[in-house]
Formats: C-alpha cells, sequence, structure tokens
C-alpha cells in the first residue's frame, strides 16, 4: 500500500494538508483578467481553515477600496462573504476548474497545487 501513495505523491504530488519531503499540497488563490495567460497569485494556504481567513481578508480590503458605492460587484461580495463558509465547501468539492467567483471581467480562482514548505531554523513551520 506505500508504494502505490508514493507512487502517487511522486507523479500527482500530495493532496491539501499533507507533506512530501520539502513540499506540501496546498490551495491557491487570485484572480485574473478573462483572455489573459498570467494569474495573480495572492495566496497559498495549507488548509482550508487557512483559506478562508485569506479569501476573507482580501475580499474586504476590496470592499475598503470601494468607498461607499453601491455598485453590483460591490454586493457581488458582501453576499459571498455572507456566505464564506459554504460556498469554500461547496467550490473545493465540486470542479474547481471553474471560476470561484467572477466581477467585470476578472474571475477569481482557488485551484489545488503544490509549494515549498516554508523552514525556519532548520525546522519546517506548516
Amino acid at each position: 500500500m506505500w508504494l502505490n501513495d508514493l507512487l502517487r505523491k511522486l507523479t500527482k504530488g500530495p493532496d491539501v494538508g499533507e507533506t512530501f519531503r520539502d513540499y506540501i499540497g496546498c490551495y491557491f488563490y487570485g484572480t485574473e483578467v478573462s483572455g489573459s495567460n498570467q494569474p495573480e497569485y495572492v495566496g497559498a494556504p495549507a488548509t482550508l481553515e487557512q483559506l478562508e481567513s485569506g479569501i476573507r481578508s482580501y475580499l474586504e480590503d476590496f470592499l475598503s477600496t470601494q468607498s461607499g458605492s453601491s455598485t453590483p460587484a460591490v454586493h457581488t461580495v458582501q453576499a459571498v462573504l455572507t456566505e464564506l463558509p459554504q460556498r469554500l465547501q461547496a467550490h473545493v468539492r465540486s470542479d474547481m476548474t471553474l471560476p470561484f467567483m467572477a466581477l467585470d471581467g476578472t474571475e477569481m480562482f482557488i485551484r489545488k497545487g503544490v509549494r515549498q514548505r516554508r523552514k525556519e531554523n532548520g525546522k519546517f513551520v506548516e
């Protein structure tokens, strides 16, 4: 059984939260403009709780820049923030190739991936 796990990790990478050598499975989130090949990555948390916290902070920062405006984008972001845990659960369990949220030609994405683990004083800190 361990051989199958090793082969999966070598070919596919570890699942979210799992580690393999210097790497950890994580969620990537960020934005990309429709038609652009260059996404802007915002964060790479290793747990669903960290993902929720990071997205909440990112969306609240967006709302703080929209001083007093009552646009459809603001209403959409407020609606997403109200139901953020449920929406994240549904998105993570579904097809993550689809955008998490779309606003005026900009799509917010959440994907699974692998990143290098962080070390402090010679020890991993995840």
